[in-house]
């Protein structure tokens, strides 16, 4: 592949997998995360950068699509570019594949350019934008992000989370991952043990922040791929994010 943004290779460390051995669903979202903020600091767009420009990157959505999970003491090679700026906005591509070449994931972000004093998205600088555009394809093409409005399915929990000083960042709100995290702890154990995961979808509607409760509420449908898990989170009668999982 020609022209990639970024690339590492990464060792699946113990503190990083479930009890099936094989790394977890936040670990591995953590982990393109750390690539985007790496890729952003070799171009010299550090978070010290940031915060003294009082700007932010802000993730709208993932979809991750999986074919395998990586296992405890896999290496990995991770590669992400960005492949698309409008005017405020930008996605970022992601491949994971293991040493043999193996492609393990497909990935597709979408993230808003904040503005930090005013909470607010801004443009991108024209500077910004020609560092990080490599003219590469969508690891996901045609990606539109698309996620229900309402909820489908069997309610099978509901749960109410408070944002405490961990779950957030140096943006001040709860990390992305946090998100993910929560929401897998209530898949039923006979779907997230015996099954393999092969679909991800996250939007992000509302920030939360420190001390903001949060209501999961997990719904449950047999589609003709497999179990479609779809998880809503709602502050008040707000929702603030989804997440839809996929598993076979």
């Amino acid at each position: 592949m020609d022209r990639i943004g970024y690339e590492e290779e990464r060792k699946i460390r113990y503190f990083q997998i479930d009890s099936n051995s094989c790394m977890t669903p936040a670990a591995l979202l953590s982990s393109l995360q750390e690539m985007a903020i790496t890729h952003s600091d070799t171009l010299g767009y550090t978070i010290d950068y940031m915060l003294e420009h009082q700007w932010f990157w802000s993730v709208l959505n993932w979809h991750l699509k999986l074919y395998r999970m990586p296992k405890y003491g896999e290496k990995i090679i991770l590669q992400t570019w960005s492949d698309k700026f409008a005017r405020i906005q930008a996605n970022r591509s992601f491949f994971v594949f293991d040493t043999e070449g193996n492609k393990l994931m497909d990935g597709i972000s979408r993230w808003a350019f904040m503005d930090l004093e005013k909470r607010r998205p801004t443009n991108v600088p024209a500077e910004m934008v020609e560092r990080y555009h490599t003219g590469q394809e969508s690891a996901i093409e045609g990606e539109k992000f698309l996620m229900p409005k309402e909820p489908c399915g069997e309610l099978i929990c509901t749960r109410d989370i408070v944002v405490t000083r961990r779950d957030t960042d140096t943006n001040g709100h709860a990390n992305n991952v946090k998100y993910l995290e929560w929401v897998m702890d209530d898949i039923p154990d006979e779907i997230y043990v015996e099954m393999a995961l092969k679909d991800i979808r996250i939007v992000y509607r509302k920030e939360c922040l420190r001390g903001d409760t949060v209501t999961v509420k997990t719904f449950l449908k047999d589609t003709e791929e497999g179990k479609e898990v779809e998880s809503f989170l709602y502050e008040g009668d707000t929702v603030v994010a989804q997440v839809i999982t996929l598993w076979s």
